[in-house]
């Protein structure tokens, strides 16, 4: 009872203050003093207190959330509808069977409509073999395109390659439903998915390798490592097995056609014109797929990094070694490495042309064409020239077939040469003359020594060019016809004479030889030969030349 009552007393507001003056004392004894001298108590718990009445801060916080709450939800959408489309942009151009829209590279227009009469997916063998087997059946080898009406002939075109990619729609699903199903594909399809950079480049090939037709986005693949600009590290990989697939089976031994080349009005509508009409529009895939293929060896041969520079002119000869395939736009490129500001890849250019020339004899001709062109590039570097002039001097003749016109074209090359580089000697003089007469204080610092390192150095190039070129002469002339070297006698041994007496000596002694070698085919020494072989043995110069001739 007695505790009863002493709860009940403590209720009382008395009490309650009698409380809190011990509490302010004890809180006084711990130093925790109140700042107001005016307060009753010794503790003030102002510092200690939130703001604020305590319930109202929870509907506060839900309020400022709401709106919050609302925007995220809002923007999230946003945000899920553009990273899908923002993340996979630099990746499906590298390993990736997938469009930029992140799904599968599928011919959805094709969908619904019914199927045609086509050879089976599991039946191909070497594409290009049945395809001539299946042009000789149907529309017969010597069968030509008729062309009256361009306009006609494209909307014609336009239908059939329509309906090839319709009809290559049906062949990747017969493929997919019979030949995709066995163990060994869908161990490929995994590791393209989820593979390293080797593995998925293996899984591509192989793939290719298997059936080209139905794996043409495979193909798009590998393309899409050489082509993307994210990286390099992959290139090399991807030109390699780019290289192996051309070469060993998809490349026939002739030059690839396109669907305007085709006789398309003489295709029935039969199983043997549908699966010829597939054939032949997966030839034009294949045709604009190796087209890109050659434009990205052609910027890897101008890349920076030396390794990947060196692969790309190793890959281009071996397409040009092995197939006909644009092989114009390979010789091009192979062409334009003479002209390399470092000399290995001059020199790698020069190796590769002479090796080219071994294998196929019969290709002299159009590579000295590309030669030619080469040369005569305005403001081409001597460095170049020099390169060129070089491997053109090295080419094997003989007097056997086209062997005296091979000679006689190098010949023609190299005097037209010589003259470009007299009238640049002669406008380079008559700027000098220019300069002289007009700056007093240059022509003091050239009479002084100043000015003769200049042009001592451009004429010590120019002599080891001409000393090329006319090396290049004396091993072409003794192959020329004994008729057309009359006619070269006549045109040019002014200008041989002109270089005898040029201020270099090993450029005029090599003049003198030509010149020797020309008169002794002809058996006629003129007198103007033995005056300036005379005039260029009594110069100083003869005692200290390092020619032993």
């Amino acid at each position: 009872m007695a505790v009863s009552e002493s709860k009940k007393q403590s209720n009382k507001p008395e009490d309650l203050e009698l409380l809190k003056t011990d509490v302010a004392s004890f809180a006084s004894s711990l130093g925790l003093s109140s700042s107001d001298p005016s307060s009753y108590s010794g503790f003030n718990d102002a510092d200690f207190r939130k703001t604020g009445p305590l319930r109202s801060n929870k509907p506060e916080k839900k309020a400022k959330q709401a709106p919050n709450a609302k925007s995220t939800k809002t923007q999230k959408p946003l945000n899920q509808n553009f990273k899908p489309s923002e993340k996979p942009k630099p990746k499906p151009p590298v390993l990736s069977l997938e469009d930029t829209n992140g799904r599968p590279q599928r011919f959805d227009k094709f969908k619904n409509m019914p199927k045609l009469p086509l050879m089976k997916a599991n039946g191909l063998g070497v594409w290009y073999l049945d395809a001539e087997e299946l042009e000789a059946k149907v529309v017969g080898k010597e069968t030509r395109v008729e062309v009256r009406n361009v306009g006609e002939w494209k909307s014609v075109v336009e239908k059939k390659r329509e309906l090839g990619e319709r009809l290559m729609a049906q062949y990747v699903k017969d493929y997919e439903s019979s030949r995709g199903q066995s163990g060994d594909i869908k161990m490929l399809v995994a590791t393209q998915r989820s593979g390293t950079a080797i593995d998925k480049v293996s899984a591509f090939s192989v793939q290719v390798g298997d059936n080209p037709i139905a794996n043409l986005r495979s193909i798009d693949a590998l393309l899409g490592m050489v082509t993307s600009k994210v990286g390099k590290r992959h290139a090399l990989t991807g030109f390699e097995a780019l290289k192996e697939l051309f070469i060993s089976s998809l490349l026939p031994d002739r030059k690839l056609k396109a669907l305007l080349q085709r006789p398309l009005n003489h295709l029935p509508e039969t199983k043997d014109g549908y699966s010829l009409l597939l054939l032949w529009y997966f030839e034009e895939c294949l045709k604009e797929r190796y087209e890109r293929f050659v434009l990205a060896l052609e910027e890897a041969s101008r890349d920076m990094l030396p390794v990947l520079k060196h692969k790309a002119l190793k890959i281009i000869y071996t397409l040009l070694k092995n197939k006909s395939e644009q092989e114009r736009r390979l010789l091009s490129a192979l062409v334009n490495k003479l002209g390399d500001p470092e000399n290995k890849g001059a020199s790698n250019a020069d190796f590769h042309l002479s090796k080219l020339l071994s294998d196929h004899p019969n290709m002299t001709v159009v590579v000295i064409d590309e030669v030619d062109t080469f040369l005569f590039r305005p403001h081409l570097g001597l460095r170049a020239k020099y390169h060129a002039v070089n491997f053109l001097s090295q080419i094997r003749l003989t007097h056997k077939g086209d062997g005296p016109n091979v000679a006689k074209r190098l010949i023609d090359v190299y005097f037209a040469l010589f003259k470009v580089l007299i009238t640049e000697a002669v406008g380079d003089q008559e700027k000098d003359k220019g300069s002289k007469q007009g700056n007093a204080k240059a022509s003091k610092s050239v009479k002084h020594g100043k000015g003769k390192s200049l042009s001592e150095s451009h004429v010590e190039l120019d002599s080891r060019l001409l000393s090329a070129l006319l090396t290049g002469v004396n091993r072409a002339f003794p192959f020329v016809s004994s008729s057309e070297a009359d006619d070269i006698i006549d045109v040019q041994t002014p200008m041989l004479f002109q270089l005898v007496h040029s201020n270099n000596f090993n450029v005029g002694v090599q003049a003198l030889m030509l010149l020797d070698k020309i008169s002794s085919k002809n058996q006629v020494v003129s007198d103007r030969f033995y005056r300036a072989l005379y005039a260029k043995l009594l110069l100083p110069a003869a005692m200290n030349s390092s020619k032993a001739s």
